[in-house]
């Protein structure tokens, strides 16, 4: 009798510590770090992650959403539609950080999202503390997309004037009212991303909403061009530098982003407007390269490490 209670109480403590492990989960160690040197002696340092852990389905898993909205910036009519990752226990009394996500050539709102392991990752970062929950939205810019048919130009005003409103007047964010004086008291926690063509609508969009979005990550689609514009926007908007933080993200060598994204890096090093560096208080733009090639599904591994290293800190 004594050895079966032995046993049970030896089951019961072992089923306690496998609960206390899921509650108190840890980040395991990253499976290399990947450094880049830049302009003035400045080293940069990537942590890829082990993909057997990441890329594992959470028991804490977000869901995905769909949210509807028309658009009149193309000359009529149009019906649109963005899914929403919205993060494990989403509760409406509570304040979000939220990201606009924007996918790359022929792709669509489901091709980053709606690939398992990429949402996997989503979920595990969330899970695993190593940042607030957040929302993240995935639009497109194609207006036809059996053609193809984008507008670069009037994709911002479609952002500005009709996917933020409906997004936020769905879900919670730290916008204290859905309008214009809302978004921009909010700005802090709004972040505009994207990938390679993506990464150009991130630029396009930051320009027309800097006074609503603090944050703007462009992943493998920059160059020094963009800084030229950043600038006039910036002057534009009546926006100092000092009140943004940009995020620029690439592959290794062998991703045809690079070389384009370190070259503005340095030229961002360069300028007395920015302050290169991984601390919001004192800095206003930073880097994340890997080692990775030039596919959408590396947006991944620079959300993992944006969120680690800077993303609304």
């Amino acid at each position: 009798m004594k050895r079966i209670v032995s046993l049970l109480l030896a089951m019961l403590m072992l089923c306690c510590a496998v609960t206390a492990l899921a509650e108190g989960r840890e980040a395991p160690e990253n499976r290399k770090d990947i450094v880049t040197e830049l302009d003035g002696g400045i080293e940069l340092h990537f942590k890829n992650y082990q993909p057997k852990f990441w890329e594992a389905p959470c028991d804490n898993a977000g869901t995905i959403e769909k949210v509807e909205y028309t658009t009149d910036v193309y000359g009529e009519t149009m019906n649109q539609w963005a899914n929403v990752y919205v993060p494990y226990g989403y509760d409406a009394t509570k304040q979000y950080n939220i990201i606009y996500f924007f996918h790359g050539t022929n792709e669509t709102q489901e091709s980053f999202i709606c690939n398992e392991k990429v949402k996997n990752v989503i979920d595990n970062i969330i899970d695993m503390g190593l940042c607030e929950p957040f929302l993240m939205v995935f639009p497109t810019y194609y207006y036809e997309y059996e053609t193809r048919t984008v507008n670069h130009q009037l994709f911002p005003d479609e952002v500005r004037g009709d996917l933020i409103p409906a997004v936020e007047s769905k879900y919670s964010t730290y916008a204290p009212t859905v309008d214009a004086e809302g978004f921009a008291a909010s700005r802090d926690h709004r972040c505009i991303s994207g990938y390679s063509q993506g990464s150009g609508a991130c630029w396009n969009v930051s320009y027309k909403v800097l006074d609503w979005a603090k944050w703007i990550m462009p992943m493998s689609g920059s160059s020094t061009n963009n800084l030229d514009s950043l600038k006039a926007a910036l002057t534009e908007s009546g926006i100092s530098a000092s009140d943004i933080f940009v995020i620029l993200c690439s592959g290794g060598k062998r991703d045809i982003a690079h070389e384009g994204t370190v070259a503005l890096a340095n030229a961002m090093i360069a300028d007395e407007a920015f302050s290169f560096g991984s601390d919001p208080a004192v800095n206003n733009c930073f880097a994340e390269i890997s080692n990775d090639m030039h596919t959408t599904i590396n947006g991944r591994t620079n959300l993992f490490n944006a969120v680690q290293d800077v993303l609304f800190k």
